[in-house]
């Protein structure tokens, strides 16, 4: 990656969550000097002018999460953009990560508004140069024809460079217009269903997972979504809240990584539950993979060979192993009242501790000593 592509990137993804800080939009609090009075005045100054001001957070528009056949779809197009760059959220469902097939696909349809000539333009064009490179290229063709059969004159020969290069500068002298030429020409009657007057239709929408949908509602606050705290909770475990539920064992592994900086991404590709990026995919490849072990543990072959395609890719295999709470325990902070939704999950999620095993493959070939 190029000096230039990363500095880009720094001021793309400069935010790792979709928040904003006060610090971010009024500054530091200044240094303190304990033998300098002013800089305790000026500190005092900073402080209590930041906590006048409002907490720039609570001005920024929420994110609209739409919840469609146990989907969960963002279709707003800045909305989709921002979760990516803030965080990493979601993936594209047309795209392999984030969601660029629009972009792509005006791009490849040639939809964009710097495009200086209408379709009509283009098409009479296009039927002139036709009509014209056919005419060269036949000509072309017989002069080759005879130059194979060694029944050339030297004035057939110069025409036939001539042509040639009369060919090659044709293709050249125009390249907008051969560009535009080439996309029309390219264009598929699947790509004419998704245009309309001219513009190309939004198919794509970028599709979050169960744990990125409660992450950002829960721990974040910045989702707007028709359902409750307690009503997603409900959906997202399936309406089996037990204590190894597969959602709140998933979930408590994903807080518990994105709370420590690290950039949490399905592991699906790989065969284990989990990727970690130090930043991001546009930075760097996944350092680590997070294989959840739970109740119904793998046993030591489907871990070896889980090993063995982590170690292909040049990632640590990471063994995250949870101790849970007993059912009684568990049902007891359940059934437990509270004044809000919050402070229930917060009390269920307390009750799981994680420990972390780096787990390596022994090859005798590399690990004699």
């Amino acid at each position: 990656m190029g000096k230039r592509n990363r500095v880009n990137n720094n001021q793309i993804y400069a935010n790792a969550l979709p928040i904003i800080l006060s610090t971010d939009e009024y500054g530091r609090l200044p240094q303190i000097y304990p033998h300098n009075p002013v800089s305790w005045i000026y500190f005092a100054y900073q402080y209590l002018s930041i906590q006048a001001r409002t907490v720039p957070q609570l001005r920024t528009k929420p994110f609209k999460v739409d919840y469609e056949d146990g989907v969960f779809k963002v279709n707003d197009e800045e909305d989709m953009r921002n979760l990516w760059k803030q965080g990493f959220f979601g993936k594209g469902t047309l795209s392999r990560s984030d969601p660029s097939w629009k972009t792509r696909t005006n791009r490849r349809l040639n939809l964009d508004e710097d495009l200086d000539i209408t379709s009509e333009e283009i098409t009479r064009m296009r039927r002139e140069e036709r009509k014209k490179f056919k005419t060269e290229r036949s000509k072309l063709q017989d002069l080759e024809l005879k130059q194979r059969q060694n029944n050339i004159s030297n004035a057939e020969l110069q025409t036939l460079e001539e042509v040639r290069q009369s060919l090659n500068v044709s293709r050249l002298e125009n390249p907008n217009y051969n560009q535009a030429l080439t996309q029309l020409e390219a264009l598929r009657i699947e790509d004419q269903n998704i245009i309309h007057d001219g513009t190309l239709l939004d198919l794509e929408y970028l599709q979050l997972q169960k744990t990125e949908v409660f992450f950002l509602r829960f721990a974040l606050n910045v989702i707007n979504i028709d359902l409750s705290l307690s009503q997603l909770f409900s959906e997202c475990c399936e309406r089996d809240i037990s204590p190894n539920n597969s959602f709140i064992l998933e979930y408590v592994v994903y807080h518990h990584y994105r709370s420590l900086g690290w950039c949490v991404r399905s592991g699906i590709k790989f065969g284990c539950d989990m990727l970690l990026y130090k930043r991001g995919p546009p930075f760097s490849h996944a350092e680590h993979a997070i294989l959840i072990m739970s109740d119904s543990h793998h046993d030591w072959s489907s871990i070896s060979s889980i090993s063995r395609v982590i170690g292909g890719v040049k990632k640590n295999l990471v063994l995250t192993f949870i101790d849970g709470p007993t059912t009684e325990e568990f049902d007891a902070v359940v059934n437990s009242s509270y004044s809000c939704a919050n402070e229930k999950l917060y009390n269920i999620f307390k009750l799981y501790k994680i420990t972390e095993i780096l787990y390596r493959r022994w090859i005798p070939s590399r690990n004699r000593d």
